[in-house]
Formats: structure tokens, C-alpha cells, sequence
């Protein structure tokens, strides 16, 4: 098992994970974490030089994009990588689908969830509790 580390130059962090900046990291690659970071990615650095989001692999230094799975991308770069993440992975809210939109007012009162609630166990812990009547009354 490989020994954490306290410099940021080592594969490992102080908890032992692999952190997501180096010291000596260039602007490009610490701009590009952060616009990941924005669009709601899972961000990990495999390596110095390796980023991997979800099965989306790349290398800044060189522009290579891999899948896991299915090998090298067939394009290459930054905006390759933005572009092919989008496109596997979309974000977004989506179209909001309402399973009761099209029913009849009885047929969603048979569907609706039912809950059971019981405030039995609250009163029994409010039981054990000693109030002042008073101090609930308007002066």
C-alpha cells in the first residue's frame, strides 16, 4: 500500500486520495478542472497528466481523449473532450414528465400515495418534558 504523502508534488494527498491540482499545474489544465467542476462533473485526476471524468479519459498534454472500453477517440483537444462529455453524458433539467397530468380527479385520488402518520411517539416525548403553562400566554 503506498504511504501518503504531505507535498503536493506525490500521487497522493494527506488522505490519501489523489488530488485534483498540482503545484506545477498549468493554467489551461486548472481552467479546464474548473469549467468540469461548473458543468457538474465528477472530476478525478488518475494521474498528473491523466483526467478522467465518468468512462471519459484525457491527457491535456497531448489532446488524446479515450473511452474506456472502446479506446482512443477519433478527435482530440479540449473542446473535443467538452463536446464528447455533453454528448455521453447530458445534463440539464430535461423534459419534466407528470405522471398525473392526464388523469381524472378520481383516478388520481386511487393512485395517490397514501401516508400513515403517527404523532403518538411525539406526544410521549412532549410528556416527559416539564413546561411552564404561563410562559405560552400573552403578557
Amino acid at each position: 500500500m503506498t504511504k501518503p504523502s504531505n507535498t503536493k508534488d506525490s500521487k497522493l494527498d494527506s488522505s490519501g486520495k489523489k488530488p485534483l491540482y498540482y503545484r506545477d499545474d498549468e493554467d489551461f489544465i486548472r481552467e479546464l478542472i474548473w469549467e468540469l467542476i461548473r458543468r457538474k462533473r465528477y472530476v478525478r485526476r488518475e494521474s498528473k497528466y491523466h483526467i478522467k471524468v465518468r468512462k471519459v479519459n484525457f491527457w491535456p498534454s497531448t489532446g488524446t481523449i479515450t473511452v474506456d472500453g472502446q479506446g482512443r477517440h477519433h478527435e482530440t483537444g479540449t473542446e473535443a473532450f467538452l463536446k464528447l462529455l455533453d454528448a455521453r453524458y447530458p445534463k440539464g433539467p430535461g423534459p419534466r414528465i407528470n405522471p398525473f397530468e392526464n388523469l381524472t380527479l378520481s383516478e388520481k385520488l386511487r393512485t395517490a400515495p397514501i401516508f400513515d402518520v403517527s404523532l403518538d411517539d411525539v406526544d410521549d416525548l412532549c410528556k416527559d418534558r416539564q413546561q411552564d403553562p404561563s410562559a405560552d400566554l400573552p403578557l
